[in-house]
């Protein structure tokens, strides 16, 4: 960047997107906003009042399937495939393009397909979402998903944008599961540290986001799927790994946060290289990736339940 200027001009143009060109997970910009849950022996903060799961005596909420995505085929009726150059959000190194974005089978499952690579110095990989044609709000979401080795620099994501005409961030942004953050890196923890986050706010100059952390008793990336959840109402956003809670967000209508996840929202899917969110940005220290390798996170099946 030559000057401060054009330092600002890029930040807010990238930004000021709309909803609609499906921004990426942000990392957030203060690491004292996290409130921390892991085995690190890091000292742990304790959790807010209002974000606190519900009572763990009230019985267990009978959901009702209404989608089942089984990717038995690519149905483009549902999901559309992302195409996006280098550098598009938050200093990724790869190029988003068709071509990485399959279905095919693992084992004995049919399995879409997010294939990153490296061809020389360049590196390419798959994203898709569903924007405009499978979106819901309220209810529950489940995907299952079998992640590569992150290592440094892969960077996959399961996550949630308004399906609506608001820019980023007032139009909300759940990620359900986010690995590879440079955190993880410095402590060894790739296999086991994962994210969750929420973003929101008027505007990019009111960005507001909370997240957690928590380092998992085993790995994620051990060559096994596993199932990455939401559950979604007006008052709550709960996540879940394999039924293990990891968080939740109060976004109840006292919360600050109501007007901005009770709204249609659609579904995403990612395989990033380097960026801000690994803390990689020199395509030479990306060691998950070697000239002529590929890694490749399979996604079984996604679901809605009301």
């Amino acid at each position: 960047m030559k000057t401060v200027i054009l330092f600002l001009l890029f930040f807010f143009g990238v930004n000021l997107q709309s909803c609609s060109t499906n921004n990426e997970p942000v990392k957030p910009d203060n690491p004292e906003e996290e409130i921390k849950d892991d085995n690190e022996g890091q000292e742990e903060e304790p959790e807010l009042p209002d974000e606190q799961p519900g009572d763990e005596d009230e019985p267990s909420k009978q959901w009702k399937l209404v989608f089942t995505e089984d990717f038995n085929t690519f149905d483009n009726s549902v999901w559309t495939k992302e195409t996006h150059e280098p550098g598009w959000v938050n200093n990724e190194l790869q190029e988003y393009i068709e071509a990485c974005v399959s279905v095919g089978k693992d084992g004995d499952k049919s399995v879409l397909i997010l294939t990153a690579k490296k061809e020389g110095d360049k590196f390419y990989s798959g994203r898709v979402n569903s924007k405009g044609k499978k979106s819901f709000q309220y209810g529950k979401v489940e995907a299952s998903i079998k992640l590569p080795k992150t290592a440094n620099g892969l960077w996959p994501a399961f996550w949630m944008m308004g399906d609506n005409d608001r820019q980023w961030p007032a139009c909300g942004e759940i990620d359900i599961m986010e690995m590879g953050e440079k955190a993880g890196i410095a402590n060894n923890t790739t296999e086991t540290y994962i994210n969750t986050a929420i973003h929101y706010g008027p505007n990019v100059e009111g960005h507001e986001q909370v997240f957690q952390t928590k380092t998992m008793e085993k790995s994620l990336q051990d060559g096994n799927y596993h199932v990455y959840s939401l559950e979604w109402n007006e008052n709550e956003l709960i996540v879940k790994v394999d039924d293990i809670l990891i968080k939740t967000f109060n976004i109840g209508p006292d919360s600050g946060r109501f007007e901005y996840f009770n709204d249609k929202f659609y579904l995403l899917l990612n395989l990033a290289v380097g960026g801000d969110f690994p803390g990689i940005t020199d395509p030479a220290q990306i060691t998950a990736l070697k000239d002529g390798e590929k890694a490749q996170m399979f996604i079984d099946w996604v679901k809605i339940y009301n």
